[in-house]
């Protein structure tokens, strides 16, 4: 049967399963095809049906001499390493940190962003940059309107979300004033960039929340389309987390139990479609400091629900070090990276743990281990730039270290992956001087 003889539903339905780098040259088939993979309900169809049969994880480790590196995992008992996705990581180093905080992910986008993460928060913020390997785009944000103005005496803590009733990305930005009366500075203005709109707008930050303030490197997940991050009071002795809706824009709280509220070293994750919250440390059952790590985790099986809160499982491994969760699967599971940077899973059900990562680096190394779920998408299909492929970037950088300068007038296809390989790129070459 040709072609154009299969219904479009059916047509549709086996593109959406296909990956998103093929899709960028399906465009080029016909017009309507083009119109149909630029929609928005083709890229929510493709969205759902293609991550829903290739469930994954990605990795970010950092290396001090390669860079950023990042690894694709099935989401499988084995966690094992999917050797067929390469996520090339196109950016320059940093200008102010070692590498570049994640922000979040959500769609297959993921939110990078350069600052100086002294004490945990996010000074001197350099980029704000969003990116989707799997089509190779990425859009640069301007920083944040009141961040810009008064950048000496403020710091920003970040998140990134997706309003499905608008189809619009959505990064909020939380200006602290360092120098507040407060025994811990209160956020004095909250932002929201829009995607669509490409402006920063200033929102309502409520005055009647408990735990306001935030630190960078503590864990936050967008979920329920929400961002959520682990909040404390003031002078850090009641902990509960605070929700910004990307829809209504409205700030909002959830009480934790009191077994937590009162802790240190929480980390928020999900489990399946549940938000939950993880507490490590090196006590035992009986609350003795012994040697090994002790984990609970508790899930909200009601979304916003306090007296929902159960305790999903509560473990001691005696042989393992108190090391930091990472992530939850889907399957409980929990990825946690020790101090020497190697990451282990443990199963819970069983008892046991395995090696996913080993690293074996000193313990003083500096810890920016990155784990999500990995989605492909055509999120940001119709703006910001394409991102040159690393044989593009390459053969560039050979040609300019020859005894001639010469300058390569790529031809840039947003029917092909970004760039087109250099063996079936069309380019002109230019003398422009020599050395």
């Amino acid at each position: 049967m040709a072609v154009q003889h299969l219904p479009d539903e059916l047509i549709l339905q086996i593109l959406s399963f296909l990956p998103a780098k093929s899709l960028l040259r399906w465009r080029s088939v016909s017009k309507s095809w083009l119109n149909v993979i630029n929609s928005t309900e083709f890229k929510a169809m493709h969205l759902h049906n293609f991550n829903q049969l290739n469930p994954r994880y990605f990795v970010r480790r950092m290396d001090y001499y390669v860079g950023e590196e990042y690894n694709v995992h099935f989401d499988d008992e084995a966690f094992g390493l999917d050797i067929d996705t390469d996520i090339e990581f196109p950016f320059d180093r940093c200008r102010v940190n070692i590498c570049y905080r994640i922000i979040g992910c959500c769609n297959g986008v993921v939110c990078l962003c350069d600052d100086d993460d002294l004490n945990g928060a996010d000074f001197s913020v350099d980029m704000i940059i969003l990116w989707n390997p799997s089509i190779r785009r990425k859009l640069t944000l301007p920083l944040p309107m009141f961040y810009s103005v008064d950048f000496e005496n403020s710091y920003v803590v970040l998140g990134f979300g997706y309003d499905k009733a608008s189809d619009d990305y959505k990064v909020v930005s939380l200006t602290y004033d360092q120098f507040s009366s407060n025994i811990r500075p209160k956020a004095s203005v909250a932002e929201v960039y829009s995607v669509k709109t490409g402006i920063w707008r200033e929102v309502m930050f409520p005055n009647n929340l408990t735990c306001f303030y935030i630190q960078s490197d503590w864990s936050r997940i967008f979920s329920n389309g929400s961002v959520h991050w682990i909040a404390s009071n003031p002078n850090w002795s009641h902990y509960s987390i605070m929700t910004f809706d990307m829809n209504t824009e409205l700030f909002e709280e959830i009480q934790l139990p009191k077994f937590l509220a009162e802790k240190h070293f929480l980390r928020i994750s999900v489990v399946g479609e549940s938000l939950a919250v993880i507490r490590s440390s090196c006590l035992n059952f009986d609350g003795l400091r012994s040697e090994g790590s002790t984990y609970t985790v508790m899930v909200m099986k009601e979304y916003k629900n306090p007296a929902s809160w159960t305790t999903l499982y509560h473990v001691h491994y005696k042989d393992v070090e108190v090391g930091k969760p990472l992530r939850l699967r889907n399957n409980r599971d929990m990825i946690v990276e020790l101090d020497n940077r190697d990451i282990i899973m443990f199963n819970h059900d069983e008892g046991f743990y395995v090696y996913v990562l080993h690293d074996g680096e000193e313990e003083d190394s500096d810890h920016r281990t990155y784990v999500d779920v990995h989605q492909e998408s055509l999120a940001l299909l119709d703006v910001g730039d394409s991102v040159p492929n690393k044989e593009a970037m390459e053969a560039l950088m050979v040609i300019e270290n020859q005894d001639v300068l010469i300058g390569i007038h790529f031809l840039y296809d947003d029917t092909a992956e970004g760039v087109a390989p250099l063996s079936i790129v069309d380019f002109s070459i230019t003398y422009l001087f020599y050395i």
